[in-house]
Order: structure tokens, then C-alpha cells, then sequence
């Protein structure tokens, strides 16, 4: 069996963020990491990292960038890391590192995501979280009219707290939701939710559903815009249709804590010294004052 491989995507500000994985991975056992720092030609250098054998992906970025990753990475673990702390780094490249090297069981450490796939007669495109159509060209929250996500928790960040507020729909679930936006003023429901991080607003809703996979939903709001996971990515002709559908064949994506507990069960992470270099006990013979 030949050496471990890893590939690392990144912007490059995160430096320091990269040597931390690299440490981590290098802990681990791994022997190559492929390392990848311009913004630009994800979906291609993603493919030839698995063509030159990495075993785990890890995305160090955006949600642009963690899409294209998506896109790219087929059936290789990709470990998905939003950029700004070395110390989170250091755990997550301890956990990719062990599923690069197969000291864990991936199927017990991976979980196979669900993506919103959007097409229009000129494009496709996948999100990794949520949908939202604006009925406005420009993309602004107070004009949302449609969303759909793939989960929705209660203690989400962003636009899937909307309905995790409402209707949670947990990552483990196949089925996503749908929620029908509208004025505060107008509606029979208003959330109060974090639709991004430091922001908490006001968000009106006539209603939802769950949203179920391989169903196609087409999208009302022909000449507006749309947003995939809450950044705003293109907008519709007038009289442009669209749809959008849950696909359940995204990427597996490594489960940090699930691979942590399971190197803790198995005592990967603990050694000992051999019995001749240990020093001698002394708890047993210690007198405590009293």
C-alpha cells in the first residue's frame, strides 16, 4: 500500500491555517499533501488532486469555493473548514489525516450530504446549504420570496435558521425544506432570525413544506434574483425559468467529532512508553498530611 495522500484547497490569507493542517495531517501518518492556494480553478485542481490519489479533500474557505470543491471531489471525503482559526485546523487535519490513512472506518465517519441543485436553460449550479430568490434583481434579504434548504436547525446561522426556527429539519434527514417568504407585514408568521452572522432580522413567512429529494420545484419569481447559500449568484431573465431540486448524491463530508470519538474508542491517539523507561510508581508510597 503506497503513502497516504491529502489535498488542501485554500485562500491563500489562511497561512497559518495551512501549516496547521499540514502539521496535523503530517501526525497522522499521511505522507503527500497536495496544497492548492488560488481562489480560482477549484472544480479542475480538486479533480487532479483525486486523480493523483488523495484519499480526503479538505476545503479551507468560502462557500464558493467550498462548492466547487463539492462539485469536484466525487466520492473522496471532503472535509469542509471555514477559514480563521489555527486551533480548530489543527483537530480537523488530525481528522482528515486519520481518514486519509484508513485508521478509521469512513463509512462510520462520513455522512453523504444532500446539495440544491438550480437550473435555468443556461446553467446549472448546486448549493450546499439554501436556495432564496429575491423578487428584486438586486439580491436584497428584504425582498426574499423563496427558500429552500437542505437543513434547518434551531441554533443554525443564516438562512436556514429561518426554518429551523419553524420546522427544524436535521443534517441526518434526507429531506429538506421549502419556505414561502414574504413582508413582515403581510404574513401570518415573523421569525426573528440570524440570517448571517451579527445580524438578527425580522423575516415574514406565509408558509412551508418539506422539501423532498428528486422532486423538482419550479421557481415563481421569473426576473428576479437568486442566491445560493446566501450569497447572490445570478439573476433571471424576464420570463426565465428555473427549478431547483434536492439531489441526495453529494459529497461525503468527514465528520470531525464522529472521527475524533471513534480514534478515542480505539485508542489511536494514546501510546505509551516501553514498561523499562517508565519510572517507578510512587502514588502508592506518597503520605499526605493530615
Amino acid at each position: 500500500m503506497g503513502e497516504a495522500v491529502a489535498g488542501i484547497v485554500a485562500n491563500p490569507a489562511s497561512e497559518r491555517d495551512i501549516q496547521s493542517l499540514r502539521s496535523a495531517l503530517r501526525v497522522a501518518g499521511v505522507g503527500r499533501v497536495m496544497v492548492w492556494t488560488d481562489a480560482g480553478k477549484i472544480i479542475g485542481t480538486v479533480r487532479r488532486m483525486v486523480d493523483a490519489g488523495a484519499s480526503v479533500i479538505i476545503c479551507l474557505g468560502n462557500a464558493t469555493m467550498m462548492r466547487a470543491a463539492a462539485a469536484a471531489c466525487g466520492d473522496v471525503p471532503l472535509l469542509m473548514l471555514p477559514a480563521g482559526g489555527a486551533d480548530e485546523s489543527a483537530v480537523a487535519g488530525l481528522a482528515a489525516g486519520l481518514v486519509a490513512t484508513h485508521q478509521v472506518d469512513t463509512d462510520l465517519v462520513t455522512n453523504r450530504a444532500t446539495v440544491l441543485e438550480v437550473v435555468t436553460k443556461a446553467r446549472r449550479e448546486i448549493a450546499l446549504t439554501d436556495v432564496s430568490v429575491c423578487s428584486e434583481s438586486r439580491w436584497d434579504p428584504a425582498s426574499l420570496t423563496e427558500l429552500y434548504c437542505t437543513f434547518a436547525v434551531p441554533d443554525g446561522v443564516g438562512l436556514s435558521s429561518i426554518p429551523g426556527r419553524l420546522c427544524p429539519s436535521p443534517k441526518s434527514t434526507v429531506d429538506g425544506v421549502a419556505v414561502s417568504l414574504g413582508p413582515v407585514d403581510e404574513t401570518p408568521y415573523v421569525v426573528q432570525a440570524p440570517i448571517a452572522p451579527g445580524e438578527v432580522r425580522a423575516v415574514g413567512v406565509r408558509g412551508w413544506s418539506v422539501l423532498h429529494a428528486g422532486v423538482r420545484v419550479d421557481l415563481a419569481a421569473a426576473g428576479g434574483s437568486i442566491a445560493l447559500d446566501g450569497q447572490p449568484h445570478f439573476v433571471l431573465k424576464p420570463g426565465e425559468s428555473a427549478f431547483v431540486e434536492l439531489k441526495p448524491d453529494g459529497p461525503w463530508c468527514v465528520d470531525v467529532r464522529a472521527v475524533m470519538a471513534e480514534a478515542t474508542r480505539t485508542g489511536l491517539l494514546l501510546g505509551r512508553k516501553p514498561a523499562e523507561v517508565l519510572p517507578r510508581p510512587r502514588l502508592a508510597d506518597a503520605r499526605f498530611p493530615g
